[in-house]
């Protein structure tokens, strides 16, 4: 009775390579009490949909339609937006956004203990509380093309971009001179209330323009929301630069570069110890068996607290 009166969560899930470590968190996600909404990048080869809802049986899974996210690209922000869209048609706990090779640390119920307990409160990461401006101009102030797939061309590009960025600035242009808001970064990831999912959902559209031809605004366009609105104040944690404390993941930037650091095995007991609700990247091509043991231990915990509800 009790269950049925709890509200659903909602996992959103972009992926675009890793199959099987997408389809062991599909395992780890499935849940009576889950709706699991996935994007598969366009590009992407071998993941089929039927296949991946037989392997969350007891979730309700759905897929939004495939787009050409390239990393970097506005298109990525589109992609997230489709799944809060979709999504939000029912309401739901909490809205969970996760990449194809994140783990849980944690089984669901604990999870969703950990969100009741935090109920109206939004898991949203801000890297300062006012971002730099040199940072905000680079990524969207000046046009940016598409990250090229061909290797070759992908060199090209790495040399004549900061050229093309010279050449504008050199020319005065700034597309955020006239922008009616201030622009925010943080963290790409996050879990927020059904509110702040239908507040996004209305309101991407008002600064979608500004994104176009843009680099990396995935780390912009949610924090910009919601520096603009009264969610600003219902953040979980209040204070800047801790994407983990903000958004209950474990993410290690350590390595520096423009992505995380890759968890192996070697972070195992840090991670089972952190507090953390989920954690990313994981790699099967280079750490296999940090998979294999943050899964039997979920799995594993999921398995005694089945057992011991039947009992009762």
């Amino acid at each position: 009775m009790e269950q049925a009166k709890r509200m659903r969560h909602a996992y959103l899930i972009t992926a675009h390579n890793k199959k099987a470590q997408l389809v062991n968190l599909l395992r780890l996600l499935d849940d009576p009490m889950n709706d699991i909404f996935i994007h598969i990048d366009k590009k992407a080869q071998g993941f089929e949909e039927a296949e991946l809802r037989s392997v969350a049986p007891s979730a309700r899974v759905a897929f939004v339609p495939r787009l050409d996210a390239r990393w970097g690209s506005e298109v990525f922000i589109d992609a997230i937006v489709s799944l809060l869209s979709l999504a939000a048609k029912e309401e739901h706990a909490y809205y969970h956004l996760l990449s194809g090779v994140d783990l849980p640390l944690r089984p669901q119920r604990e999870i969703r203990a950990f969100f009741d307990a935090h109920a109206g409160q939004e898991f949203v990461s801000f890297e300062r509380e006012t971002a730099k401006p040199h940072v905000i101009a680079g990524r969207i102030g000046i046009w940016h093309w598409r990250r090229p797939v061909n290797p070759l061309i992908r060199k090209i590009e790495r040399r004549a971009a900061p050229v093309f960025a010279a050449l504008q600035r050199a020319l005065g242009i700034n597309r955020l001179r006239h922008a009616p808001v201030s622009f925010q970064k943080g963290g790409v990831w996050f879990s927020i209330t059904h509110a702040l999912a239908c507040y996004a959902d209305a309101h991407i559209s008002a600064y979608r323009a500004y994104y176009r031809n843009s680099s990396c605004a995935d780390e912009i366009w949610l924090q910009t929301l919601v520096a603009n609105s009264p969610f600003m104040d219902r953040r979980a944690f209040m204070g800047w630069d801790d994407e983990m404390s903000a958004t209950m993941r474990f993410v290690d930037w350590s390595g520096g570069g423009a992505s995380p650091r890759t968890l192996t095995s070697a972070d195992y007991d840090m991670l089972m110890q952190s507090g953390m609700l989920f954690a990313r990247k994981f790699d099967d091509t280079v750490d296999t068996d940090v998979i294999r043991r943050i899964s039997d231990s979920v799995s594993g915990q999921k398995r005694t607290t089945a057992r011991s509800n039947t009992e009762r």
